[in-house]
């Protein structure tokens, strides 16, 4: 709906318009990938000092949080490119929730280590340590074995705070909607009716009006993204941060395998067979 803006002639913020975020998107990954997460591997494999390994943690903790303030950025200069994202492909926009990651997608990961880590404790051997992380240090391999209190307590809080304000965003965002197209609605019949100047200055209003919610609702998701990935890095240790963030950029770079890609494209079935099949 917010691509509609240029139905009235209205830049967002009158702002001069960066290059796309899909481009810097891109650049972003792609250090990402070549850079922070190989020299991330290594430090994990090698292992011989912590305070080397939490440069390569905070390295790479700072990569996403400068994301996130990009993000931020875009969506003051021009944010239906980052609600309606063309530039996404198929394996990404099922997981996207206002413009980015759900931020349960976090929390689930972390649980995922921490069940795993479980489970190991409960029926599995040394041997299965190593076939999981290969040549990786013991220290690593069980860095998520027996988590402190202090962790699983704060995983708790941020799930107990998500619950909170999952629903209150969507609900904003929801109600921005809502408020747009009724407005619209309630001024269509004078501009189908030939009033098209007036018709047309009420509904960019009501356009520029839904624009800024979505904005501020918007940085608002990317602020609680912010706080849930500080939270598990700081509650976490330099060992289990590491593996939490690896784990994450991991995540993201598969989407764009492109072996991933051709896969999912050849499961992908047409339109016209489906319909044959259900006929």
């Amino acid at each position: 709906m917010l691509k509609a803006v240029g139905l009235f002639g209205r830049s967002s913020n009158n702002k001069k318009n960066p290059r796309p975020f899909k481009d810097y998107y891109a650049e972003w990954l792609t250090t990402l990938k070549s850079s922070l997460l190989p020299s991330l591997r290594q430090s994990l494999s090698d292992a011989s000092s912590l305070s080397h390994l939490s440069l390569h943690v905070d390295a790479l903790h700072r990569h996403f949080l400068s994301y996130y303030d990009s993000l931020d950025s875009a969506a003051q200069s021009d944010v239906a490119q980052l609600l309606f994202p063309d530039w996404r492909n198929p394996l990404e926009k099922p997981f996207l929730w206002l413009a980015d990651l759900h931020p349960y997608l976090f929390t689930n990961l972390l649980r995922s280590f921490l069940d795993s880590a479980s489970d190991e404790d409960s029926d599995a051997d040394s041997d299965s340590l190593v076939v999981q992380f290969g040549d990786r240090p013991w220290h690593i391999a069980t860095a998520w074995r027996s988590p402190s209190s202090s962790l699983t307590q704060k995983v708790e809080q941020v799930e107990c705070g998500l619950r909170l304000m999952v629903p209150a965003l969507a609900a904003r965002a929801r109600e921005a909607q809502a408020a747009f197209v009724e407005r619209v609605a309630r001024n269509w019949g004078p501009y189908d009716a030939g009033k098209k100047e007036a018709a047309k200055a009420v509904m960019a209003e009501a356009m520029e009006a839904e624009m800024e919610e979505m904005v501020s609702v918007l940085v608002d998701a990317n602020r609680l993204r912010r706080s849930v990935l500080a939270e598990i890095v700081g509650a976490a240790s330099v060992y289990q941060a590491a593996l939490f963030l690896e784990g994450l950029a991991q995540f993201l770079v598969g989407f764009r395998n492109p072996e991933l890609l051709a896969q999912f494209d050849q499961c992908k079935t047409p339109l016209s067979k489906q319909c044959r099949l259900a006929i």
